[in-house]
């Protein structure tokens, strides 16, 4: 009974958990130079907690971030208000574009990044007669040229990186990403799976090569600018396949999954005697290095048909 007293005693006189941490990322990469300055304004429960201006004068305007302290309110309400100019001086001229967003902060060890991407389809103010984004009343903000609730629910907000501004949430790896998936298929016009021990079919290319078609789904890699490479081995001899690396942006697919498809593998590349592959199994390797530097890597196990399909 005592020990039970002991540690009623510790909890109760145990300070309160405090907030977390909520840090406002403000970029706008597809406004190019367009915006000279920024000004950012961020509340909490309705008094300013912050308010900055950046201006290209002084460096480059995104991307910045602003943190935000709640003040001890484990349920506090924070606004952000950021509005760019087309001018350094943000006095001189109407915002170009608004941006509004509200959330909730929580208890720590809560560490989370507020996302604020400015684009082209929400600028009020085009330069040389563009298009013109809608203007929203609140609570409504402009995000991808429509005028949406600005409200976030915190649980959706991604966990704060310091490498948050290359790392925004796309089509293949979203916000909070799970490991990468890497799964090995095949296909010239699509993606089609593998199934362990598979035959596939070699064909002979328009330049006199002899090449497998290859396709990959993943997730959790990011959807452009990651490089692809497919490498294969046979099992027993090792005799092995030149590495053919490619740099193309995936396409969304079903289930969360992004795919690619029609990588042209050479069994012959760098003068490689293909014929050595034909009939025999070959483990087909394929990695996918994204531009955060992470790797994800897939593996299938084929057999190569003994006969070449001809052009």
């Amino acid at each position: 009974m005592r020990v039970r007293l002991a540690w009623a005693l510790v909890l109760a006189c145990s300070p309160p958990a405090g907030p977390g941490t909520l840090t406002v990322g403000v970029d706008g990469q597809a406004l190019g130079t367009y915006i000279q300055s920024l000004h950012v304004v961020t509340t909490v429960d309705g008094t300013t907690e912050t308010d900055t201006t950046f201006r290209a004068s002084q460096g480059p305007v995104f991307p910045h971030e602003v943190k935000v302290d709640a003040r001890g309110d484990l349920a506090a309400k924070v606004a952000v208000r950021v509005e760019g100019f087309a001018t350094d001086d943000p006095s001189a001229s109407p915002p170009a574009i608004i941006r509004t967003a509200e959330t909730t902060m929580a208890p720590a060890p809560w560490n989370k990044l507020l996302r604020i991407d400015l684009d082209t389809l929400c600028v009020l103010v085009p330069p040389q007669g563009g298009l013109v984004g809608p203007t929203c009343n609140a609570p409504e903000t402009c995000i991808q040229g429509q005028c949406t609730n600005d409200a976030l629910d915190p649980n959706s907000l991604a966990d704060y990186t310091s490498n948050w501004p290359s790392a925004a949430p796309d089509a293949c790896r979203p916000a909070n990403p799970g490991a990468p998936n890497v799964i090995v298929g095949t296909g010239q016009n699509d993606y089609f799976p593998l199934t362990d021990g598979q035959t596939v079919q070699a064909q002979a290319g328009p330049q006199g090569g002899h090449h497998i078609w290859i396709a990959v789904r993943m997730q959790n890699l990011k959807q452009s600018s990651s490089t692809t490479t497919v490498t294969a081995t046979q099992p027993g001899t090792g005799a092995t396949v030149s590495p053919y690396s490619v740099v193309f942006t995936f396409l969304p697919d079903e289930g969360g999954f992004c795919k690619l498809y029609g990588l042209r593998f050479q069994l012959d590349a760098n003068g490689v005697d293909y014929t050595q592959f034909l009939g025999k199994p070959l483990d087909v390797q394929v990695k996918i290095h994204d531009v955060l530097g992470e790797d994800g890597i897939g593996t299938a196990h084929v057999d190569i048909d003994p006969n070449v399909l001809p052009l």
